[in-house]
């Protein structure tokens, strides 16, 4: 870094948006991380305007300075607001959060990546805008922009978030404005509604890439169907998981367009929701055979549990229950259907019961109650505790949780895995074998993105307070990779010290890296991320 460089940069853009909000003293805050990271940050930006990203990213380009840009910086168990490298100067468009252009009739609306789930939920709410939010289990401080474009995934109707994306607007590395063709010929409106625009599609280029700041995107939203009823599944038994699977892949063949998304979710998972860690059983971290087994037993979890929802009128929801009931009737335990009246009527229930009885039965409703509301498209942050199950101060009620300011340890391990049995059991032995070498817990859920795959998400859970904890974490991440590259399960995304895996010598690289230079000729904006750099044989 040229300290001569990035100070003369940091005067020029305190000139552009004020004192205030340029800040080159206190970066710790944005610096801190689940993953345990620690980067150099030399200055935080905050602009209000795409005019202001543009005139900054004109002095980074000029000044040769790294700029790395976020939405909301909850990028939690991938690297938080934290750059791939150190020295680059954090773009933060937390105050670029205007929603606009929401039309009721297309469903489509206009959002700035400092938008975030529950402030779209809340603009909905007040415009009576009958649709569902595209909700993560991240929470509702996190930005919707920010997780479309890392092609985050839900289980809401529309569950692949980028493929909801109808247009995008973007500031390039030199501070030129894009647009796309149908949006410059005078067409923002039907740009809006149809994603493929006219003549090479580029707005992929910027979902998981480097090549602009994404100042506002266009998202179709899903209308608000006339009944959601969320189903619960499970089996005792271990082995029946290879014919669950092909199970799972019928019901969303049957059911499509009713039934969007299934989830599975082993014994360790179900328990990291319902009972505290107890570390005092762990040995080397981990939970042995037995205690699993007794807290299984006490807490009445079975090897393998699911949830889905169906998505439909009254009468489709009737006859999609019968279907449910005959193709997971036979490899199941258990199978029952939730909404909310019964969510309510066992609220009310759990207040009458004695002890710890209704403390159990509250918890229990109270987790369903949170499950249902993010399955009607409202944001909460039910799943967002599993980060503090191994480390971590939980907030005080009423303040929202944050796993990277309260020293949360999570790095997410997030591979694709084809919809087969004997696949899903192959990947299951791995993940078994290799978390427990590194004092790692085996929490596994693996969530359909389609009919033919699924996206197991593993949180490694550890102590981030301790160097060996987060080194041995960082460890196990590598292992699993490996190990997982072998197999074929492949992560779909990647936190910011794995991207390097992506190798440089190869087409794919090479033409990033080309198309990369021809718009970011200094590689200032998001070095590192997802296109390498190019090499001495390349410049």
């Amino acid at each position: 870094m040229n300290n001569t460089s990035t100070q003369s940069a940091i005067t020029e853009w305190a000139a552009i948006l004020g004192e205030t909000r340029v800040d080159a003293a206190q970066t710790k805050d944005i610096g801190a991380s689940t993953i345990g990271t620690k980067r150099i940050i030399p200055a935080v930006l905050r602009p209000e305007t795409r005019d202001q990203v543009s005139a900054i990213l004109e002095v980074a380009q000029r000044k040769n300075v790294a700029i790395y840009p976020v939405s909301t910086g909850n990028n939690w168990g991938y690297g938080s607001a934290n750059p791939v490298e150190d020295n680059c100067a954090i773009l933060d468009l937390n105050g670029l959060d205007r929603i606009s252009d929401f039309d009721p009739d297309m469903g489509v609306v206009t959002i700035q990546p400092g938008v975030t789930q529950g402030a779209l939920r809340e603009f909905l709410d007040r415009h009576d805008g009958d649709y569902l939010v595209p909700v993560t289990g991240a929470g509702p401080t996190c930005s919707v922009l920010g997780n479309a474009l890392e092609r985050g995934y839900g289980i809401t109707p529309i569950t692949d978030h980028f493929a909801a994306v109808t247009k995008i607007e973007a500031i390039l590395a030199d501070g030129t404005r894009y647009q796309t063709p149908l949006s410059q010929l005078g067409g923002t409106e039907i740009d809006g509604l149809f994603k493929w625009g006219l003549g090479p599609y580029l707005d992929g280029l910027f979902s998981q890439g480097n090549f602009g700041v994404v100042t506002s995107i266009t998202i179709a939203l899903a209308p608000a169907p006339d009944t959601v009823t969320a189903f619960f599944f499970s089996t005792k038994d271990d082995a029946k998981l290879e014919a669950l699977v092909p199970a799972v892949r019928t019901v969303l063949r049957a059911l499509s367009g009713s039934v969007v998304a299934i989830n599975l979710l082993n014994s360790q998972r179900m328990l990291s929701m319902m009972a505290p860690f107890p570390e005092d059983k762990a040995v080397d971290g981990v939970l042995p055979a037995e205690e699993i087994k007794r807290l299984a037993n006490s807490h009445s979890v079975p090897a393998w549990s699911g949830v889905g929802a169906i998505y439909a009128s009254k009468e489709v929801a009737q006859a999609a229950k019968r279907t449910l009931r005959r193709l997971l009737g036979p490899v199941t335990d258990r199978l029952v259907f939730i909404n909310r009246r019964r969510v309510d009527w066992a609220q009310n229930v759990a207040r009458m019961l004695p002890g710890k009885l209704g403390t159990r039965v509250k918890g229990m409703a109270d987790t369903l109650s949170g499950a249902l509301e993010i399955m009607h498209g409202t944001p909460n942050d039910v799943a967002l505790a599993l980060a503090y199950w191994r480390s971590g101060t939980l907030p005080e009620a009423g303040q929202a949780k944050n796993p990277a300011r309260d020293g949360c340890g999570l790095i997410w391990f997030a591979p694709l895995v084809p919809i087969r049995g004997k696949d899903v059991r192959r990947y299951i032995d791995m993940i078994e074998r290799i978390c427990p070498q590194y004092g790692i817990n085996p929490l596994i859920t693996l969530t359909t993105v389609n009919d033919r795959c699924f996206d197991s998400t593993v949180p490694l859970l550890f102590d981030r307070n301790s160097a060996s904890a987060t080194t041995r974490a960082n460890e196990c991440y590598r292992a699993l990779f490996a190990a997982g590259q072998k197999e074929g399960f492949l992560p779909y995304r990647l936190n910011i010290d794995a991207m390097d895996i992506l190798d440089t010598d190869n087409a794919f690289s090479k033409l990033t890296t080309q198309l990369k230079a021809a718009v970011d000729p200094n590689f200032i904006l998001a070095p590192g991320r997802y296109v390498p750099r190019p090499s001495h044989s390349q410049i």
